[in-house]
């Protein structure tokens, strides 16, 4: 069932979803119900039976919180959504407030002025984290107002409310891992040693997918299933979760890691055994777990498994280097299939593009699913950072226009996510340039800050907020910028995004560190006209030289797929540049070639032709 449908079901039963949450907040004695985009285990992607902020406002996007009151309710997100938003909430009570932009308050700012002394504010307390507390608590103090935790009140007014999943999950083999799951096992246990605790509690899901060398379904896109995992120093590990549905392949390799298996409902109950002082993640911890385990001691501090699972052995690397050849054949087919189609007068449109695309992946073995909702956007909508297609909405595609697919797969051995805009051209008539006379410098301005990034040089230890500014230079030089990060990390046939590196402003202290993967995917957007994005996967590596002023790192471009050469003003573009984009286009074409043939083949040599 979706979530429009079970909205249909609420108000055929006499309420709207806002009217019996506010029904219910109404008997609860509240002022204000905060609603995150989240579950119990603190995912981007939710399953949808936590899908509870989409069930109340309609909003779908990956990042957003509703806040609702008993006269007012708002919806807070940033630029990538705006868009998105407000077409969503058109018609609805809510109000879009557009963080980082103005003088717009953060929520918990808003609730603090907006409602009176003695207030109650609540939060599912299993939905957010101990540092979101931390975080907010305080705020709402100040203008003395009481947060409180309440149990999940959406059985109660969620008609036909989706059921966990359980779907099935699989062992992952060391051969594609690198590492065996009683190894990792082993080496979280000796930093438990050394930090001194005796034992540790790991939420989220994508931590207990790499510990332990299994994969699964239950969340879309991110091959991970829900669970639970304790581990401590002087006893086993156990796994709670729906324990029918291991395979029994799944359930011989976790027994030869020495893994107890209890029932996912049985994980609260042991949190008053588990031995003292309890290690937790404030960032990835419930405030609902914490308070089950208080007052016993407890240590807050990064989960060591976080920086562990960044950090790509040498096993993982190269399959994931496999895994972007692969999947650059299957967007250079893609790429040419769509030139042929437009030549050949070929009826396209936005959502007819993602999915051949999709087809184009799922010929590999090694496919399992897309990595994300692929960003299928033409002219205006790729504008749209987080654009979301439908088969009812998908714009056509009309030459001459400017086309960004930001997509990506979860293979077996690797994770990818790459992002091209390509001019598509009439097959008669004035072409793309003459349609979009400005979109050549800016592509080249996006372009040129991906270069630099990709090219950069960096002292060990440099947080990524510190290089950011390095791929929006050349925009800023000409007065433009973008919204969004520049790079995020990425998983290994997990999530993908992962932290905890990432290249944004503000970011947090997190080094960047060898084997790390990050994406590149600077921008510029140009509302109602068009999108540009080039996004590639590189991988840190340590730069071999010696030098007396330390260690360095440098990237590792992996993703392959030719950058257009049709939008490019190459006047704009210095000869180092234009040496790095042959250079990557040579390598592109070397790499994919022998695996290519007739038109496909023919498309890539033009494709990948020196700019001189």
């Amino acid at each position: 069932m979706t979530i429009s449908d079970s909205q249909s079901d609420t108000r055929e039963s006499g309420d709207s979803p806002l009217d019996a949450l506010r029904s219910w907040m109404a008997r609860e004695n509240l002022s204000a119900f905060i609603i995150p985009s989240a579950d119990p285990h603190q995912g981007e992607y939710v399953p949808a039976r936590f899908m509870t902020r989409a069930f109340v406002s309609g909003f779908t996007g990956s990042a957003g919180t509703v806040v609702i009151t008993r006269e007012d309710a708002g919806l807070w997100t940033d630029s990538r959504y705006f868009l998105e938003a407000e077409e969503s909430l058109k018609g609805t009570p809510f109000r879009l407030f557009r963080l980082h932009s103005g003088n717009t308050p953060d929520y918990p700012q808003w609730l603090a002025s907006a409602l009176s002394p003695r207030s109650r504010v609540a939060v599912d307390g299993q939905v957010v984290t101990v540092a979101w507390h931390q975080r907010v608590s305080p705020i709402l103090m100040e203008a003395q107002i009481e947060l409180v935790a309440v149990e999940d009140p959406f059985d109660q007014i969620w008609p036909n409310r989706p059921d966990l999943p359980a779907e099935p999950v699989h062992p992952l083999s060391e051969e594609i891992a690198g590492v065996s799951a009683l190894e990792k096992i082993r080496s979280l246990q000796d930093v438990l040693d050394l930090q001194k605790a005796a034992s540790h509690v790991i939420s989220t899901l994508d931590d207990i997918a790499w510990t332990l060398n299994v994969r699964g379904s239950d969340v879309p896109y991110n091959p991970v299933f829900l669970a639970y995992l304790t581990i401590s120093r002087d006893s086993p590990p156990i796994l709670f979760t729906r324990t029918d549905r291991l395979s029994p392949e799944a359930r011989d390799a976790l027994a030869l890691a020495g893994v107890e298996l209890r029932p996912y409902q049985d994980f609260e109950s042991h949190l008053q055994e588990l031995p003292e002082p309890i290690l937790i993640d404030p960032e990835r911890t419930s405030w609902a777990v914490a308070t089950k385990l208080f007052p016993r001691e407890i240590r807050l501090q990064q989960q060591p498994s976080t920086g562990m699972k960044a950090r790509k052995n040498a096993t993982e690397s190269r399959h994931l280097r496999e895994a972007h050849r692969r999947d650059g054949l299957a967007l250079v087919r893609f790429l040419a299939w769509m030139e042929r189609a437009v030549e050949g007068g070929e009826a396209l449109n936005e959502y007819s593009l993602a999915k051949k695309l999709q087809e184009f992946r799922q010929v590999d073995p090694h496919y399992v699913s897309d990595s994300f909702s692929t960003i299928s956007g033409i002219n205006g909508n790729g504008a749209i950072v987080h654009y979301s297609v439908t088969p009812e909405t998908a714009r056509p595609l009309t030459p001459p226009a400017i086309y960004l697919i930001d997509s990506g797969a979860q293979y077996r051995d690797g994770t990818t996510d790459i992002t091209r805009t390509v001019a598509i051209n009439p097959p008669q008539g004035p072409g793309t340039l003459q349609a979009f006379p400005g979109a050549p410098r800016d592509f080249t301005l996006v372009l040129k800050g991906h270069i630099a990034l990709a090219t950069l040089l960096f002292p060990e230890g440099t947080p990524g907020r510190e290089i950011d500014a390095i791929a929006r230079a050349p925009l800023w030089k000409e007065l433009r910028n973008y919204g969004h990060g520049t790079g995020h990390g990425v998983g290994f046939f997990l999530n993908v995004h992962e932290g905890p590196q990432r290249i944004a402003p503000g970011s947090s202290d997190a080094p960047l560190q060898e084997g790390m993967i990050c994406s590149n995917e600077p921008g510029l957007y140009r509302p109602g006209q068009y999108g540009i994005r080039i996004e590639n996967l590189l991988r840190l590596e340590a730069v071999p030289e010696t030098s007396p002023f330390g260690a360095f790192l440098r990237f590792e471009t992996l993703s392959l797929c030719p950058i257009d050469r049709n939008l490019i003003d190459q006047d704009l573009l210095t000869p180092l540049e234009r040496e790095w984009l042959d250079q990557y286009h040579h390598r592109v074409y070397t790499t994919l070639s022998e695996d290519l043939s007739g038109e496909d083949l023919l498309w890539l040599e033009r494709a990948t032709a020196p700019l001189s």
